[in-house]
């Protein structure tokens, strides 16, 4: 499950859709970000946040040509914090690759990506087809442009690429392509994919320093750590939910507002051990007690606040959780002394 992140990212975005004569309001609706907060360092987001101003990026300026390489030519080293200076002091390339694959949560890209060797060849390979199909030709051209900066700036140079392959039809200008990856890419292949000889794999970096490496690797785990104990798609739906819990949302209803299926929602919940049903469930006992508790409602309020059907149904709902009814759970509970 991807881990909260910086809003650098969302802030390039940004000024990208501004400078293509788009407002910060436009390019920021539904992500939940002000305006002010893109220049706070230290604020952490959920990634659909950032996929929510992807898409209105898109939906805005998609038909721009190469509107993802304009995107991935701003992320440098030094966007990425600790992790752009981990990969700066890897003794080798291969090293570099290796640990920023390990700890690909710490960046901003959405695409799955992974290493691959065969015959004296190896391969950056995306894969976006876990996306929205709105966004994939976007988000695999900034992900594949950003990582041909980072090599640029790891060496100085541009290493030659081998080839480079789009799953996607070329729309604009074949020159803006050949400019970021120094070929001509194939595009409509079966994947997104740059490959260069495998011997430069082996290079030493520039600024390999082994004692600063270990120690950022160090400080990558446990920034990892701490940014995914505050993610998490179950705790953003669950959020979600507390919000809104009065409508009754359904799990394709959320998942189409925020541009994703059904099923990529589902198995999200599933592998971290959960499910709507259960969030849903958690989210009503919770707000049922506090309801009934505190703010004084009746049994018919309180079944209308939680986006039940009917009393009865909040009612049989309630007697599973507690095993009594509203009443007899509410007599059972402790009274409050009025004061005087």
């Amino acid at each position: 499950m991807p881990a909260r992140r910086t809003v650098a990212s969302v802030k390039i975005l940004c000024e990208l859709g501004v400078r293509l004569g788009s407002g910060l309001s436009a390019l920021l609706t539904g992500s939940s970000i002000l305006p002010a907060q893109l220049d706070d360092p230290h604020l952490e987001i959920d990634p659909d946040q950032e996929l929510q101003v992807i898409h209105n990026l898109v939906r805005l300026h998609g038909k721009v040509p190469g509107l993802g390489l304009m995107a991935g030519s701003e992320y440098h080293l030094t966007t990425y914090g600790i992790w752009g200076y981990a990969l700066i002091t890897s003794p080798t390339f291969r090293q570099a690759v290796e640990l920023g694959l390990r700890y690909l949560d710490l960046t901003f890209a959405f695409s799955k990506v992974e290493l691959r060797q065969a015959n004296g060849i190896a391969s950056i390979v995306l894969s976006v087809d876990h996306l929205p199909p709105a966004v994939r030709t976007f988000v695999a051209e900034r992900d594949s442009s950003a990582i041909q900066v980072l090599q640029r700036e790891l060496f100085g140079v541009s290493l030659p690429l081998h080839s480079m392959e789009f799953a996607f039809p070329l729309t604009g200008d074949l020159a803006q392509y050949e400019t970021m990856f120094g070929c001509a890419p194939q595009f409509c292949a079966a994947l997104n994919r740059a490959s260069f000889d495998e011997q430069w794999l082996s290079l030493p970096l520039p600024k390999a320093n082994e004692t600063s490496s270990k120690f950022c690797e160090v400080q990558l785990e446990t920034l990892l750590s701490r940014r995914m104990q505050r993610g998490g798609v179950s705790a953003w739906l669950r959020n979600k939910l507390l919000a809104d819990i009065s409508s009754s949302p359904s799990l394709d209803q959320i998942a189409t507002d925020h541009f994703m299926t059904e099923r990529t929602l589902r198995r999200r919940l599933t592998d971290e051990g959960t499910s709507f049903r259960d969030l849903l469930a958690e989210v009503r006992q919770t707000m049922a007690e506090e309801l009934l508790s505190s703010a004084g409602l009746s049994v018919s309020e309180v079944s209308a606040r939680l986006g039940y059907s009917s009393p009865s149904a909040f009612i049989h709902a309630f007697q599973k959780w507690h095993g009594c009814s509203p009443r007899q759970f509410l007599d059972t509970r402790p009274k409050q002394v009025k004061g005087n």
